[in-house]
């Protein structure tokens, strides 16, 4: 079977720079990590999922077509595994407003002193925003796996994993604009 998640790239990716460098190790660093701990938090969700054996997914399936306001369970499955791709493209985002942060306004510990938060606005709230939201994709996908598992549909869970990427990328636009 082919590895669906063969094509990824490893968050951060290389750097010429050391991490410490690159993103400090204060708030902005803290911001970074713990996005990349939520992403790959859905990434070993996703991998679950995609693990589980055709025999689960199938009798899901089963109750999915049983009920004509649900997709198939695969197409969900397939929703949440794609989402990893959508997470995986949002980590350089990540990365270069915490760089740039860094670079423009270090910080050595957790609070923002007073000229840097009037210079960034609500840039340190929109990034922890955005991590939260892609650790409520991870508990939706998780509860999907669940309701798999179960024989349940897993539509309702499926969409919630969408929602919730969509919502982290917004705000990191939003976080983006704020720097520009």
């Amino acid at each position: 079977m082919k590895n669906i998640f063969s094509g990824l790239k490893k968050p951060g990716g290389p750097s010429r720079r050391g991490p410490d460098q690159q993103f400090g190790t204060g708030l902005w660093r803290h911001n970074r990590d713990r996005f990349i701990r939520a992403v790959d938090r859905y990434y070993t969700t996703s991998v679950a999922i995609h693990e589980l054996p055709a025999s689960v997914q199938s009798s899901a399936d089963d109750q999915a077509s049983a009920d004509a306001n649900q997709d198939s369970s695969t197409t969900n499955a397939n929703t949440i595994v794609d989402g990893t791709q959508r997470l995986n493209d949002l980590v350089p985002v990540v990365d270069e407003i915490t760089a740039w942060l860094h670079t423009h306004h270090p910080v050595s510990g957790q609070v923002v002193p007073g000229h840097t938060r009037k210079a960034v606005g609500d840039t340190p709230e929109l990034l922890t925003k955005a991590s939260s939201k892609v650790a409520e994709a991870v508990l939706a996908a998780s509860m999907a796996r669940t309701e798999l598992i179960a024989g349940r549909p897993i539509g309702p869970s499926a969409l919630a994993t969408q929602r919730f990427i969509t919502d982290a990328a917004e705000l990191l636009r939003r976080a983006q604009d704020n720097l520009s």
